[in-house]
């Protein structure tokens, strides 16, 4: 990169650089122009960091975090009966809850959740698995969404650290 802007600089024509001030020479002028360029091409997104820093705020890392129900909504009928019910998500990808279910999740994109669940009662029953939209993830609280046939359901979570 670095090479490429004095090749940028060696081919300025001799005209531009006459047209500077006089308090400054070719050199510190060059000089100044390639540290700007190199210095403004060092920023890069790396969209890993932020789905790692996704996954830490829904396991609370450093410290674990309960995501206590608040409501879940099917179309447009709020249901809250099993509010403050709580679900926990482990940093080795389990997670368990307070109502006896176990299972693992993954999170595919920074706004993809996918969830395999079983009922820890009967360690023979079958997993099934969610796939969650994450509408909302922070330090507050978690809201995801699903769709089961016609129907689109909204779970709502609060943080309890």
């Amino acid at each position: 990169m670095f090479v490429d802007i004095i090749q940028y600089l060696q081919s300025y024509p001799k005209a531009m650089l006459k047209n500077s001030p006089l308090s400054f020479s070719k050199g510190p002028m060059s000089l100044l122009l390639a540290l700007s360029l190199m210095m403004s091409c060092t920023k890069s997104y790396d969209p890993g960091n932020l789905n790692n820093d996704r996954i830490a705020i829904l396991t609370g890392k450093p410290q674990t975090v309960n995501w206590v129900l608040h409501s879940i909504r099917t179309n447009n009928q709020f249901d809250t009966t099993a509010r403050g019910t709580y679900k926990v998500y482990h940093a080795d990808g389990s997670f368990t809850d307070n109502l006896g279910f176990v299972g693992f999740w993954t999170m595919v994109s920074r706004d993809s959740l996918i969830e395999s669940t079983r009922s820890s009662v009967n360690p023979n029953a079958p997993f099934f698995t969610n796939h969650f939209h994450i509408d909302r993830l922070d330090k507050r609280g978690l809201q995801l969404t699903y769709k089961n046939l016609d129907q689109t359901i909204k779970i709502v979570y609060e943080a309890n650290r």
